[in-house]
């Protein structure tokens, strides 16, 4: 499934302090923007009004950068504009911005596209519009040490490029995928899937030469799934904590590659808005959401 970010630039974001306050900030209290936060519980503000303590949340998935929430939240809808900031006893971790997908500019620094549509009403998403030189607050070691001390962190998936081989007028391409959760989870399976439907997930594999420019890109035609908004179960294998798996997807060669070094880009893919907050746990495994990128050099 292709995913257009569009771009842009954050001119102003909202600082928040710990100023004391009489009142209390919780969700639907709707104060302004900028209102100090006095609540040491407080995680996450919006600037919306909307206040989220840590026992709020259910978990943190690392790999993903996706928050889940305990219940569901109706007032997401109501995300569009403005800043969101998580904190640690009042003191700001880091800052970021809702950025309306209809934009047609990126913001600076970490985002929440809106409207949230594409992990329901019970997941927030973090995402960074990375500068290089910059770190990604979203996993900084302060965040991290924060996730942990409330039991909040999971670390999700860790997908590994293992080879990629011509192979006449085909490119075999292997990765691996790891469970490095303490939660079992279910993954979208490719060889369950077949490739055409795999790739409805996932624009497959790239490679680029040393000029960044794309010199491979893989061109299986994506089957939508019927309706387009279903999951199946039998698309998934259950992957153990601490487990992996193997896979390889054969991609033709329409054009030939020249000898040379590259470098290989795969964003494996998960399931999203197709599994409601009641489906998320099969069993004792949990359906992991969401798309990681990795990223290897390769020589032919």
């Amino acid at each position: 499934m292709n995913k257009i970010l569009l771009l842009g630039i954050v001119v102003v974001f909202a600082v928040i302090s710990c100023e004391h306050n009489e009142e209390e900030t919780h969700p639907n209290d709707n104060p302004e923007p900028g209102t100090g936060v006095t609540d040491p519980e407080i995680f996450l503000q919006t600037g919306q009004g909307y206040s989220y303590r840590f026992n709020d949340f259910d978990f943190y998935d690392s790999s993903t950068c996706i928050f889940y929430f305990r219940t569901i939240h109706e007032e997401f809808a109501d995300f569009d504009l403005g800043f969101f900031v998580f904190l640690d006893s009042c003191d700001t971790i880091y800052v970021g911005s809702f950025w309306p997908m209809y934009m047609n500019s990126m913001p600076f620094g970490p985002f929440i596209s809106a409207p949230l549509s594409m992990y329901g009403n019970y997941a927030l998403r973090i995402e960074n519009w990375w500068h290089e030189g910059q770190p990604d607050p979203r996993n900084s070691p302060e965040m991290i040490m924060v996730l942990k001390e409330h039991n909040l962190l999971h670390s999700g998936l860790a997908v590994h490029i293992n080879a990629v081989k011509i192979n006449g007028d085909s490119l075999d391409f292997t990765f691996s995928v790891i469970n490095a959760d303490s939660t079992d989870l279910l993954i979208l399976d490719p060889d369950k899937t077949g490739p055409a439907l795999f790739h409805y997930f996932t624009n497959g594999l790239y490679l680029y030469d040393e000029d960044h420019q794309a010199v491979f890109t893989g061109t299986i035609k994506h089957q939508a799934p019927d309706p387009w908004n279903s999951w199946q179960y039998l698309w998934l294998s259950e992957l153990d904590s601490g487990d992996s798996v193997t896979y390889t997807i054969r991609y033709p060669i329409e054009t030939p590659l020249e000898s040379g070094t590259y470098q290989a880009v795969f964003e494996f893919p998960g399931l999203a808005y197709q599994v409601g907050k009641g489906q998320l746990y099969q069993g004792d495994a949990r359906i992991w959401l969401g798309d990681v990128q990795c990223i290897k050099k390769i020589t032919f």
